[in-house]
């Protein structure tokens, strides 16, 4: 018997794609967003620190791009950590005044990016993209994982975190993100998974679906997983 999903999110049902053309343009307003100031979340940004910045190190890599950075947060524990790198961030206007207001490192560029990058502005190659609970809310994720696979070299790691959907997540595309059609997707786009790492939240039980079959049992309840991957060679 097929196991599907009913949602238990009320952000997913009645999402409107059409009128909603610009992707969450007030995400981080002052005032109206204090995510990072909750435990929970100081929590997650310091284990997503001490992975990625164990990845850079283990590879000696020096470029990094982290696209929907939000405010700078994991890119400032980041570079407390590690200084020798040169770090860029992509996201809206109101993460970036978050950024400049704090004098946070790196250099940061203001881009919707919910249908594509514009690369023009970026360099040639990363040793290290991040895109951390980023992909989900895009309108074509598609063009940005590809876009993303031609900034890679053959050396490059791709860091991807992907929320579990029993922690009540916003998707646009419902169903893309569970764990075995995420992997097909980014087969495809020709990008090879080499680890995948648990969260340490903990989400509801709920038990796996048709479409998580593949999916470790330890990964059922992880809040999100934190994917490397690699380009095919």
């Amino acid at each position: 018997m097929a196991i599907i999903r009913i949602t238990h999110c009320k952000n997913e049902i009645g999402f409107d794609a059409i009128s909603n053309s610009e992707s969450r343009i007030d995400e981080w307003k002052s005032g109206d967003d204090n995510r990072i100031h909750e435990p929970a979340w100081k929590q997650r940004y310091q284990y997503e620190c001490n992975l990625i910045s164990r990845i850079i190190i283990d590879n000696n890599f020096k470029t990094i791009l982290e696209i929907g950075s939000g405010p700078g947060i994991l890119s400032k524990l980041i570079q407390e950590k590690l200084h020798d790198i040169t770090y860029h961030l992509i996201d809206k206007p109101f993460a970036k005044q978050y950024f400049d207001e704090h004098g946070l490192k790196g250099k940061f560029f203001i881009q919707d990016f919910s249908v594509g990058l514009d690369t023009t502005v970026l360099l040639p190659k990363y040793d290290l993209i991040i895109c951390n609970d980023t992909l989900e809310h895009l309108y074509a994720p598609a063009n940005v994982v590809k876009q993303c696979y031609h900034l890679m070299n053959d050396n490059s790691i791709f860091f991807i975190s992907i929320p579990n959907w029993r922690m009540a997540h916003q998707f646009i595309y419902r169903g893309l993100w569970d764990y075995d059609n995420f992997l097909y997707f980014m087969y495809i786009h020709k990008l090879n998974p080499i680890e995948v790492f648990p969260s340490p939240l903990q989400t509801p039980y709920y038990p796996k679906l048709n479409s998580e079959e593949s999916m470790p049992d330890e990964l059922l309840q992880s809040w999100n997983f934190y994917f490397q991957f690699k380009r095919k060679l």
